[in-house]
């Protein structure tokens, strides 16, 4: 097929970012179609710059107004959000791939290669049965070849000002070991981030052992969280000071060799970036997480991982059971990993 392509995947940013693997396998299918995606507005800037992607459209009324009077010859939506899937049935479209909505609401999956994932929505032990990666399920949508392409994340020339005065404000100009703490996770699961006792833990032992100044990064949302950490601190660190935009928040992230995360916006940005990563999961799915031979995965010794459950009033929780030496153990095995 030579012709247009739409994909449809809205947010939130970390899954606009891992999905980004997923155009080159667009292209593997149909080399030469013209691909438009549409995303959420706060996702727009991930996906501008991508030479892959011919039209990247920020979801709106005058938008939709352009997108009504276009045909397509593949719509493939890989969101599962009730306006994505009414997306997908308004659009105008040959073939249609991944999720729609019926009448009375309800998601269904166009064909038989997105019920799985479809199930593993509704149903928890179909998800903590899984054992394939985000970008392996959403290539079978596709129908695409098991090529696993990289995550694409945008460096614009544009913040290396920025980074240069980041660099010189905090003499990190020599070759010592960048080990950044990604330390909140949004709000919408109470423990998808590690405790604010473990990094304290973490960065003292980081500095007294390997004379390492942690860098506290953080989007707005995790401010306050940030603080918490940062006040609690007894040894140097780094407050990235990351408030404003997404793209800043990329460019800071890239000075790190080493990043400590959950699983949110900063590991996947960390993974397209080329890092190493210690990622630290609890109530999400493990198994869903394409690392790219970059890091690993730690997670408590608890029977209940990856139950999605956003509050949980278990003490220790899942978090809280993964202790400080094992996720300074896996800082230094990444450390000797570095180019």
């Amino acid at each position: 097929m030579e012709g247009r392509v739409l994909i449809i995947k809205l947010g939130a940013a970390g899954d606009v970012l891992r999905t980004t693997a997923l155009v080159p396998s667009v292209k593997d299918l149909y080399p030469r179609s013209h691909i438009t995606w549409v995303c959420g507005p706060k996702s727009i800037a991930l996906i501008r710059n991508h030479p892959l992607i011919d039209r990247p459209v920020a979801l709106g009324d005058e938008t939709l107004v352009i997108l009504d009077q276009d045909r397509y010859d593949l719509c493939v939506n890989f969101d599962l959000a009730p306006e994505a899937v009414s997306l997908a049935m308004r659009m105008k479209a040959d073939l249609n791939k991944g999720f729609g909505r019926r009448p009375d609401g309800s998601v269904f999956a166009f064909d038989s290669s997105g019920e799985t994932w479809l199930e593993m929505s509704l149903w928890d032990d179909r998800k903590k049965a899984n054992r394939l990666t985000y970008q392996s399920h959403m290539r079978r949508i596709l129908g695409a070849p098991e090529r696993n392409h990289p995550i694409y994340v945008p460096l614009l020339p544009e913040m290396q000002p920025l980074v240069d005065e980041f660099l010189d404000r905090h003499g990190l100009r020599d070759p010592h070991p960048r080990i950044g703490f990604n330390v909140g996770a949004g709000d919408r699961w109470q423990h998808k981030k590690w405790t604010v006792e473990g990094y304290v833990a973490l960065g003292e032992r980081l500095y007294r052992e390997m004379n390492v100044r942690p860098i506290i990064l953080y989007r707005p949302a995790d401010y306050e969280r940030a603080q918490e950490v940062m006040h609690a601190m007894t040894v140097p660190f780094i407050d990235a000071q990351l408030r404003l935009s997404m793209m800043e928040f990329v460019a800071i992230l890239n000075v790190c060799g080493v990043v400590v995360t959950g699983d949110t916006f900063a590991l996947h940005a960390a993974l397209g970036l080329g890092k190493r990563v210690v990622c630290l999961v609890g109530p999400t799915s493990a198994s869903e997480l394409e690392l790219y031979g970059q890091g690993v995965i730690l997670q408590g010794e608890i029977d209940c991982l990856g139950c999605y459950l956003p509050r949980c009033a278990k003490d220790p929780h899942c978090m809280k059971l993964l202790p400080v030496d094992r996720v300074y153990a896996a800082i230094q095995e990444q450390l000797e990993k570095l180019p």
